[in-house]
């Protein structure tokens, strides 16, 4: 069964809360979010800040850093 099928498939209160949580991590990240994850990888805060506004027209989901 595809996760489709199982999603379609599950219980109204299942299907609610996992489509809740779909959203809640499918949600472009803002500016403020995208400034916290740079600087948590050690980037300035006004580099930050450009590299944020120079993104703004991108809807970013998620930002990992590069595990090699």
């Amino acid at each position: 069964m595809t996760a489709i099928k199982a999603l379609h498939a599950a219980p109204v209160d299942v299907r609610t809360a996992a489509l809740a949580l779909l959203d809640q991590v499918s949600a472009p990240l803002t500016d403020r979010q995208l400034v916290a994850a740079f600087r948590g990888h050690g980037i300035g805060w006004i580099e930050a800040r450009k590299m944020a506004r120079a993104l703004r027209r991108l809807d970013i989901i998620a930002i990992t850093p590069r595990t090699a």
